[in-house]
């Protein structure tokens, strides 16, 4: 192996030159073989993109709970120029578009970038292939629910592709960052699956709260809380989507609590998992109250449009603890150069 058998000065070259040192179950021991390390400037670029992807979904929440959806009734123009008019629902939608614009030249960026240098790493190239798919279709989706004055399932199915997006991006930041890899030995098999079920969980309660937006059931329990006047499900259909959002959530709150514990017991073995935790549980905390505030408050947007923010940011941090209970570093990864 030359220098890199020595472990002082191959494990100083591999770093001052990008590379991850990893040691082969092959080879014997004290043997290593040099992997090419993922360089800062596209972990900055996967992180930029993940930013700007949450904030698009927060300003898609902007437009949907104002009624704007419908200020630019054409579509890719708006009101048949480049330039919207001066209006307030105008310009709401049309920075919608600008902000899913810049989003889609950076997915492509990072997308081309995977495939020209890193379509060898499993954790870059799938999620980078995955989230070019959801790009196009959310454009597709996009612009059909203009065209089509807003039909509720659509705009439901644009928030899920969105929120999908948005999740495979972070497994990809977290491939990035080098986070992800061969699963540690001595993992409980059962604890990963319970955090799958959470994920899917909160996915559900997503989307069931996005019904609840687009079918014009807000409303539909009063300012009961957290019943629906008295009762668990109401006759009315309305009342009863309302009370399943609320139900999905009391499962998914279930789910996710004993994921996060899990998860935080397992911290030693990778420090994210403790951070994440302790974000996604007063995150979390923090939904269940201004859920409550939406009813208290008489639907005032700021809460509601708080709510979909936070809801999108407990989604991103359980999306992390999920992948790194599922596939955490190997025992054999000694680090990766920022290079």
């Amino acid at each position: 192996m030359g220098i890199f058998s020595r472990p002082v000065s191959g494990a100083g070259l591999a770093h001052s030159q990008g590379w991850i040192r990893r040691s082969s179950p092959s080879e014997p021991p004290g043997d290593a073989v040099m992997e090419r390390g993922v360089g800062r400037p596209f972990q900055v670029l996967s992180l930029v993109t993940l930013l700007s992807v949450f904030g698009l979904v927060v300003l898609g929440g902007v437009v949907r709970l104002t009624e704007s959806g419908l200020g630019c009734p054409d579509w890719p123009l708006c009101h048949g120029q480049i330039i919207p008019p001066a209006n307030t629902s105008a310009l709401i939608e049309y920075s919608h578009r600008l902000t899913a614009s810049v989003v889609g030249v950076l997915v492509a960026v990072m997308a081309f970038s995977v495939w020209r240098s890193y379509r060898s790493y499993p954790w870059l190239a799938i999620p980078a292939s995955i989230a070019v798919v959801l790009l196009v279709v959310q454009v597709l989706l996009g612009g059909f629910t203009v065209l089509r004055e807003l039909p509720g399932e659509i705009v439901m199915a644009h928030l899920a592709t969105a929120e999908a997006l948005l999740a495979t991006l972070v497994v990809l930041c977290l491939g990035a960052l080098s986070r992800l890899g061969t699963v540690a030995g001595g993992a409980d098999p059962g604890l990963p699956l319970l955090a799958v079920a959470a994920l899917v969980t909160a996915y559900i309660v997503l989307l069931t709260g996005s019904y609840v937006t687009v079918s014009g059931a807000t409303g539909a329990c009063g300012k009961a809380w957290p019943l629906c006047d008295g009762a668990i499900l109401s006759g009315s259909h309305h009342a009863a989507m309302h009370m399943v959002h609320r139900l999905a959530g009391l499962l998914a709150a279930v789910l996710m609590a004993l994921t996060l514990v899990g998860a935080w017991k397992r911290r030693e073995r990778d420090g994210w998992l403790g951070g994440l935790s302790v974000v996604v549980a007063v995150s979390f905390g923090v939904q269940i109250l201004v859920g409550a505030a939406i009813m208290f408050s008489g639907f005032d947007l700021a809460p509601r449009l708080a709510h979909l923010a936070i809801a999108s940011l407990v989604w991103v941090g359980l999306t992390g603890v999920v992948m790194l209970l599922w596939a955490p570093r190997g025992t054999r990864l000694q680090g990766v150069a920022g290079a």
